[in-house]
C-alpha cells in the first residue's frame, strides 16, 4: 500500500461528494437520508474551500479518500473523513488518519472535534478519539450523532 496525498482543490468538489455519498451510504441509510444529507452536508461550490483545507489519498494515481477540516468556528473542526467503501477493513483508514494526525500536530493544533456517523465510531476510538456528547442527526430522524474530540498529542 503506497498512498500519494495532496492538497484538497476546487476541482476536487465532484469527488469528495461522492466519496461522501458512498460513505454514507455503506451503512445502510435509505436513499430519502442520504439526499437529505447531501443537502445539508455537501460541497455545494467553491465557498467551501475558504476555510477549509485537508488532502486527497490516491494509490496509483487513483482517488480512494480524503479529509477536510474547518478552521472558520474557533477550534479546529474535522468536516470530513472519507475512504472509499471498498477499502474499509484494509487498513486505508489507517493510513489516511495518521496523515491527518500529522496534519494537525503540523498546525499545531492541541486537539481537533468532529460529529462522526453512529456507525463510524468504534473506528474513530480505534484510533482513540472520545466521545464528548451526542446530538440528534438532523438528516436521519431518531438517529443520534456522537461529537468527538482528539487530543493530538495523544498516543494510540
Amino acid at each position: 500500500m503506497s498512498l500519494n496525498f495532496r492538497e484538497i482543490r476546487t476541482s476536487d468538489r465532484e469527488m469528495m461528494n461522492t466519496l461522501m455519498r458512498a460513505g454514507k451510504g455503506y451503512w445502510g441509510y435509505p436513499e430519502e437520508g442520504l439526499d437529505r444529507f447531501m443537502a445539508t452536508f455537501g460541497i455545494r461550490d467553491e465557498s467551501y474551500y475558504q476555510n477549509a483545507f485537508g488532502f486527497m489519498a490516491e494509490e496509483k494515481g487513483k482517488v480512494i479518500g480524503y479529509y477536510a477540516f474547518k478552521t472558520d468556528e474557533g477550534e479546529p473542526m474535522l468536516d470530513d473523513f472519507f475512504l472509499d467503501t471498498q477499502l474499509i477493513g484494509k487498513g486505508y483508514g489507517r493510513k489516511l488518519w495518521d496523515h491527518c494526525i500529522e496534519q494537525a500536530r503540523a498546525k499545531g493544533w492541541e486537539s481537533f472535534s468532529f460529529w462522526s456517523d453512529p456507525n463510524s465510531r468504534p473506528f474513530y476510538e480505534h484510533m482513540g478519539a472520545v466521545t464528548i456528547d451526542h446530538r440528534p442527526m438532523v438528516t436521519m430522524p431518531g438517529l443520534m450523532a456522537p461529537i468527538m474530540r482528539y487530543v493530538v498529542d495523544s498516543k494510540w
